[in-house]
């Protein structure tokens, strides 16, 4: 029976050493996991980092943009203000155009015979002066260079004719 108690002294010491080379392996292996989870969280942390700052940039980019925004619609207010006003200046010229209209469609009737003469002068006038300018064109290039006169030519025929005269104003009654 002695032998016996020697065989289970030696199986339990052998099983308490079997124990402590598992916890051994064990804590090993939980000191590299460790180590693992010890760098992630360094490497998260980086991260971390990098990312608050650029949260940084963008916060001071948005401040700026909205700064920026805001310095714009003051001055579009300014435009509009200038707008509102230069639509209260364009009334003003529709009034006055349509007051110098009525005063030329309404001359006084010692300007209305003058205004006619004037305009059958000018007439008259235009007509001889593109009838001298035709007549200098044909002498002067007739025989001196045909394509040029036959160019000449062609646009002598695309000068205006004579102004008629104004139709009389209708009359209210």
């Amino acid at each position: 029976m002695e032998i016996l108690l020697y065989v289970s002294a030696a199986i339990a010491a052998l099983s308490l050493l079997l124990i402590a080379v598992f916890v051994i392996i064990t804590l090993k292996s939980a000191k590299a996991t460790m180590n693992e989870v010890s760098e992630t969280l360094t490497t998260m942390q980086g991260k971390l980092n990098g990312i608050t700052d650029q949260a940084n940039e963008l916060l001071a980019n948005t401040n700026r943009i909205t700064e920026d925004v805001e310095r714009k619609m003051q001055s579009l207010d300014s435009v509009s203000k200038t707008a509102e006003k230069l639509d209260d200046s364009t009334i003003h010229m529709n009034k006055s155009f349509k007051s110098l209209s009525e005063q030329i469609s309404k001359p006084d009737p010692k300007y209305k015979d003058l205004m006619q003469k004037a305009n059958t002068v000018t007439g008259i006038a235009a007509s001889i002066y593109f009838r001298a300018k035709r007549e200098k064109a044909k002498q002067t290039n007739a025989s001196d260079f045909p394509k040029q006169n036959k160019r000449k030519t062609e646009r002598v025929g695309l000068l205006p004719s004579p102004q008629k005269r104004l139709p009389e104003p209708k009359q209210k009654n």
